[in-house]
């Protein structure tokens, strides 16, 4: 480990006494990248649920005082981001502004992993500092940096632009679709945030969302047993924690579209959506997204976030264009991967 005035430490795990979940939300609401995906319940649910390898999660300190956290695992030689999958965003947790900081937290992983290979850190977004960071960081370790893909991670301004973020909800095609639905029939929209209500209703979204996805070249992620597990964790805890969006749309009796989704820190976020295929043609998805827009704007949200994708609707609306993206980070030595 390099010497300098910061100490950094590999955790025991997720209830290390020196840190906790309490600790670890002051430090992420202090830092630069709070979002609910490097939340201490969202990433261990997601160890839990899908990790493999060994968990490193590392801490930064300075004079006993608690900086940063690295929230890694290892597989095969590599790091990773835990969440690499199913997250929008990933990134450092805490103040990694002290180059120092984020030396030690890189460093310390790469000591720990025999036959290490590298970083393969996914979804930082370029709104984050952490890009420029770890360019500079890799010349100071004897690293090469290379980008690996990145992808779009749109969002609408609902704080900043209100009145445009209203008039979203009236564009002709969303209403248009809505119309059909209540001149045809009886159409309910139910917003749901209790696991009680949520939990029943699972099975009925992953089938819709499995048959959806079932003509594409993207099956669903529902047919994954892992997957399912997941969500009928996370539903517990986000509902909990107060985070949790859950939408049905109804046309009589019938569920003809859901919305799997969370709200954190002032984010409306779309997560999961889904519809009836068999009624794609009267748009029962537009009927969804209008309903979760009015839904973002009537609790007071801040942003209403598409997550990552540059799929056609969300150019439509978004008002604020990033990208997430992937870095690889290799021993210059030219080591294998």
């Amino acid at each position: 480990m390099i010497t300098t005035a910061v100490r950094a430490r590999v955790l025991s795990g997720f209830d290390d006494p020196s840190l906790g979940p309490e600790r670890w939300e002051q430090l992420l609401r202090r830092g630069e990248t709070d979002v609910v995906f490097l939340s201490w319940e969202w990433q261990r649910v997601w160890w839990e649920t899908f990790g493999r390898g060994e968990l490193l999660l590392i801490a930064a300190e300075r004079d006993g005082e608690l900086i940063a956290l690295a929230p890694f695992y290892t597989d095969s030689g590599m790091v990773y981001f835990v969440g690499s999958g199913g997250s929008d965003y990933l990134d450092f947790i805490g103040d990694t502004s002290d180059a120092e900081v984020l030396d030690a937290l890189l460093e310390t992983a790469r000591e720990c992993v025999p036959g290490f290979a590298g970083f393969e850190l996914y979804f930082v977004s370029n709104a984050s500092p952490t890009m420029k960071r770890l360019a500079e960081a890799t010349v100071r370790l004897g690293l090469d940096c290379v980008e690996q893909w990145g992808v779009a991670a749109l969002s609408m301004d609902l704080a900043g632009q209100p009145e445009r973020a209203l008039a979203a909800t009236r564009k002709k095609s969303l209403v248009r679709h809505e119309n059909f639905f209540r001149r045809a029939g009886q159409l309910t929209i139910q917003r749901l945030r209790e696991s009680r209500a949520v939990l029943p209703q699972l099975e009925e979204f992953f089938a819709q969302h499995i048959a959806r996805w079932a003509e594409t070249d993207s099956p669903s992620l529902f047919l994954d047993e892992a997957q399912r597990r997941f969500y009928e964790r996370w539903t517990r805890v986000a509902a909990e924690r107060g985070w949790l969006r859950f939408m049905r749309v109804e046309w009589e009796g019938k569920a003809i579209a859901f919305h799997y989704g969370m709200s954190y820190g002032g984010r409306y976020i779309w997560y999961k959506p889904s519809f009836a295929i068999e009624l794609a043609r009267h748009s029962p998805g537009e009927v969804l997204l209008r309903q979760s827009l009015l839904a973002a704007i009537e609790e007071g949200a801040s942003v209403f976030d598409f997550g990552t994708g540059d799929d056609s609707y969300k150019l439509r609306f978004a008002t604020e264009f990033n990208q997430a993206h992937a870095f690889g980070l290799y021993p210059t030595t030219g080591a294998s991967r």
